[in-house]
């Protein structure tokens, strides 16, 4: 075989796998790929920002004497740590969180407001919650409670749309619609801003807490000086941005403005329970965005980089193959000269 039709068959597989392997990079080798890490182990910190802390109900005042009171203008920190743990698998990931929040002018015990533990299994590409069924643990000598859920919670899916999602939301224990906002710029990577609004929620209907509905005499309400019991609800409002790289569904930043509240009527609050303006600090903003970068880096060579130059290295082989046959067909039309002929050109040239 001549070396042309070597080079031609050489080429022409080196053309075709290239491009066998584009075609599967996003679509066969992304599905495997493009999953939840299983090696995940991060801490985030939301703080108040400064000069603007939240007010707090001094819980201990509820059942001492004297009027409730509020704490105001107080420094807050709320803290997640989130770990992998099991059962996780190829096709799902349980998450597990501690979270607390503080108060930043107390230390140690005196400045925990709440603690909780939280887990949720959920599938590794749709983020969605899967079984088993989830659970929280809010107290250290109360066992954790099972907890089903709907909805996005730590992540959003991979190739995440302009358009609404639903997200679990562990205050209330219940999902909420997260709208999409807008798409913007942060640190040079495309982001997808959703907003999702919790209006006057009652907390009673949806989770457990000795203060979701609390009796007291008017005096210690702040009703004036009288003994008739009045009972209130512990109602919930919220507004959380969430800024989401799309390509991975890593969430990358965020923002919420809690207000818990006592009230008969849920559209007249009475008295504060706890209200804050919480975002994720910049130390948070940047880890976050680079980690999001990365995996949006990554899935690019799947969705678009591999696959473009597999074919541009493909069609280059390809070429080069019809090239080399093109070449060796034209060697093969047009023999070397005989002997015969050789000594007559050679006669002739004397």
């Amino acid at each position: 075989m001549s070396r042309a039709r070597i080079a031609m068959c050489v080429l022409a597989g080196l053309g075709s796998f290239a491009i066998v392997v584009a075609l599967l990079l996003p679509t066969l080798v992304y599905d495997r790929l493009a999953v939840t890490p299983l090696d995940i182990a991060a801490t985030t910190v939301a703080t108040t920002a400064e000069g603007a802390g939240g007010e707090v109900l001094d819980a201990r005042t509820i059942t001492g004497p004297g009027p409730l009171s509020i704490a105001t203008d107080v420094p807050l920190v709320l803290q997640r740590y989130i770990t992998v743990e099991d059962p996780s698998d190829a096709d799902r990931v349980t998450f597990q969180v501690g979270a607390t929040v503080r108060r930043a002018d107390r230390d140690g015990d005196a400045g925990l407001l709440t603690a909780s533990v939280d887990r949720v299994t959920s599938d590794r590409r749709t983020g969605l919650p899967v079984e088993p069924t989830g659970s929280l643990q809010t107290t250290v000598d109360s066992p954790a409670v099972p907890l089903p859920r709907m909805g996005l919670q730590h992540r959003f899916p991979f190739d995440t749309q302009p358009i609404t999602y639903t997200v679990y939301d562990a205050t209330a224990w219940t999902s909420f619609e997260a709208n999409f906002v807008e798409e913007l710029t942060m640190e040079g990577l495309p982001i997808y801003h959703f907003r999702s609004i919790v209006t006057e929620a009652d907390l009673s209907t949806t989770t457990q807490s000795p203060i979701n509905s609390v009796t007291l005499p008017a005096s210690k309400w702040g009703l004036g000086d009288g003994d008739e019991p009045i009972t209130m609800k512990r109602w919930y409002s919220n507004v959380r941005d969430i800024y989401v790289e799309p390509s991975s569904g890593s969430l990358v930043w965020g923002q919420e403005t809690p207000y818990q509240y006592f009230a008969r009527d849920p559209k007249i609050p009475e008295v504060t329970i706890f209200r804050a303006s919480l975002a994720l600090d910049e130390t948070g903003r940047l880890e976050q965005v680079a980690s999001a970068r990365d995996a949006a880096n990554k899935l690019a060579w799947l969705t678009s980089r591999g696959p473009l130059l597999g074919y541009a290295v493909g069609g280059a082989c390809l070429v080069g193959a019809v090239a080399a046959g093109v070449i060796g067909s034209r060697r093969a039309r047009s023999p070397e000269p005989t002997r015969r002929h050789a000594d007559e050109d050679e006669r002739a040239s004397v």
